[in-house]
């Protein structure tokens, strides 16, 4: 086992009370103990950003429709990565919201490209991943 490390983490006040809740919910002993599982699941969420290997998927791309022409991009850009596309799915939250699941396989560095594209399309009002490597 490696030798535990003491350190001290600042939060906003409204923060903590959010994750001192979560922690009581989910029964986690200790706020260290949150801490350490919360960055073990950063790490594990954004440690292919920093390689080259296969990984596999979600892309979540959540915008609305009104925007002008935003769909059009969306899909522009994902037809530019058919290579590491399986399939996407789009849903309809609202009248004028919208979400795109698009599952993602490939190389980490086709994937990264992908998300900043995306990004690039406009407006999007958030875009978020699940990205794992693959063994």
């Amino acid at each position: 086992m490696s030798k535990t490390i003491k350190t001290g983490v600042s939060f906003p006040e409204d923060l903590l009370r959010s994750f001192d809740k979560v922690i009581e919910e989910l029964g986690i002993e200790s706020r260290s103990k949150a801490i350490q599982e919360a960055i073990r699941a950063f790490i594990s969420m954004n440690a292919w950003r920093l390689s080259d290997e296969e990984v596999a998927g979600v892309l979540l791309v959540h915008y609305s429709h009104e925007e002008h022409k935003i769909d059009e991009k969306l899909i522009d850009v994902q037809h530019e990565f058919l290579d590491i596309i399986p399939s996407m799915m789009h849903l309809h939250l609202s009248g004028s919201d919208c979400l795109q699941i698009i599952a993602v396989k490939g190389k980490a560095s086709r994937v990264k490209k992908l998300a900043q594209k995306l990004r690039e399309t406009g407006k999007i009002k958030q875009l978020s991943h699940l990205v794992l490597p693959v063994y």
